[in-house]
């Protein structure tokens, strides 16, 4: 599946609580900006050299450590004439687990010609452990098959992120994709011709846009391309690096939508210092749903939406500079401008009040927060208030047990002389605009 090209040639205690709510802003700018998945056990290392591709023949393995799904073992040979659909998860993907439910009603429906397996590199302790307290995979019934302590199956369909799902049919594997396209439409659609064609899921897949689009991106050739999505590339945020060899500067993204990508280019133009939440960006376009996945469709909105970049320069630019090349670039092609600004918000001020002392025992574990400021970040990242403005500046430690109200926070809040009250102030964000045809 290839995209539509362009092609172009041509950075003591307040100190310390400080850089913990940067990294926190950070850390909310990546769960913005990274593509849609966990990464699963992050610190393995990969054996590329028996993993499978589409169209290649699947060998069962002799045994299989298996648990649930009214099942003792899996018979291959029962199986034969049935789509297999190989469920890759781990118990710290919520989205895995959201999917479950929609994965036993496709198994319950279509039993006649699939079955549906999931498979997880945990053991079997975790395993039932998680099952048992797993109240909303209860209320729905999931009961699939599941292989615990997995390597086989990880080493013929290696991963870095889940979901993943590998269909198996008449011996061959016929598709490596997210379980997104695990549908009964497309099981049919497998099972009655024997074929089908879905998006390549490859955590590890490559591309070169200028080998791909007839320039090789080295000697003294420079330029831009920018393409749509790429199938087989495993998506990458804004990136700039050097290539040794040539000397030549690449920047660069991969099978990412607009959005993010707008994101983490201001985020390099300036750190941001605040949370980069949807009130904080004001759409002047026709179509939000051009730039981000605004009815959950998750993978399927991605390869219709999302964009790949490269650009080689012989030019080295501080990394600011580099992204406002980018988003030049970005602006001009795609008809659009961006730029941060300030808007009057409906918010949440945290200003000083009397002190009042909080007696009450019933507000469970306490959390520190090093200042106010520190607060204000956690509150504006949990999304149960407007965006919080920290008028108050305090520079002691403040502990926070349960609340489900403003009323609740402010009993507490009040033992340091804080309150929490509703109101409006000019705040920054980020304008995305469409430029009219002229």
């Amino acid at each position: 599946m290839s995209g539509k090209c362009l092609k172009i040639n041509v950075d003591f205690m307040e100190k310390r609580e400080l850089i913990r709510l940067k990294t926190i802003i950070a850390i909310c700018c990546l769960v913005f900006i990274a593509p849609h998945g966990t990464f699963a056990q992050s610190n393995k290392k990969y054996d590329l050299s028996r993993a499978l591709k589409v169209g290649d023949t699947f060998v069962p393995p002799d045994h299989l450590e298996m648990m649930r799904g009214n099942l003792e073992k899996l018979d291959w040979h029962s199986m034969e004439n049935k789509v297999i659909v190989l469920d890759f998860f781990d118990t710290f993907c919520g989205t895995c687990i959201g999917l479950m439910p929609k994965l036993q009603d496709i198994q319950n429906r279509h039993s006649d010609m699939v079955q549906i397996i999931s498979v997880t590199w945990q053991d079997r302790a975790t395993m039932e452990r998680f099952f048992e307290k797993n109240t909303y995979l209860k209320e729905n019934q999931v009961n699939l098959p599941v292989v615990y302590a997995d390597t086989y199956f990880r080493s013929l369909f290696p991963h870095q992120s889940v979901p993943h799902v590998a269909l198996l049919y008449k011996g061959r594997v016929q598709a490596i994709s997210s379980s997104d396209f695990v549908t009964g439409e497309n099981i049919t659609v497998l099972y009655e011709t024997g074929s089908i064609d879905l998006p390549t899921k490859d955590d590890f897949g490559k591309v070169d846009l200028f080998q791909q689009f007839g320039n090789s991106g080295s000697g003294d050739k420079v330029g831009m391309v920018l393409t749509t999505y790429q199938d087989g590339v495993a998506g990458q945020a804004l990136q700039f690096e050097r290539d040794s060899l040539t000397g030549l500067y690449r920047t660069s993204v991969y099978n990412m939508p607009l959005y993010n990508i707008l994101l983490a280019a201001w985020a390099r133009v300036r750190k941001p210092n605040y949370i980069p939440r949807p009130e904080r960006v004001i759409w002047k376009v026709k179509d939000k749903s051009r730039y981000i996945d605004t009815a959950g469709q998750g993978e399927s909105w991605v390869v219709k939406n999302a964009l790949c970049y490269e650009r080689v320069d012989w030019l080295s630019r501080s990394d600011s500079a580099q992204a406002r090349v980018f988003l030049k670039d970005l602006h001009s092609f795609m008809g659009i401008n961006s730029y941060p600004t300030k808007h009057k918000l409906p918010c949440l001020v945290l200003l000083p009040c009397p002190v009042k002392p909080d007696d009450r025992k019933d507000v469970g574990k306490k959390m520190n927060f090093g200042n106010s400021s520190v607060l204000a970040g956690f509150l504006d990242i949990s999304g149960k208030f407007p965006p919080v403005v920290d008028k108050v500046k305090l520079q002691r430690k403040i502990a926070v047990g349960a609340y489900d109200t403003l009323e609740q926070l402010n009993e507490q809040l009040a033992a340091y002389g804080i309150v929490a009250v509703p109101g409006e102030e000019e705040l920054e964000v980020l304008v995305i605009e469409e430029v009219p045809d002229r």
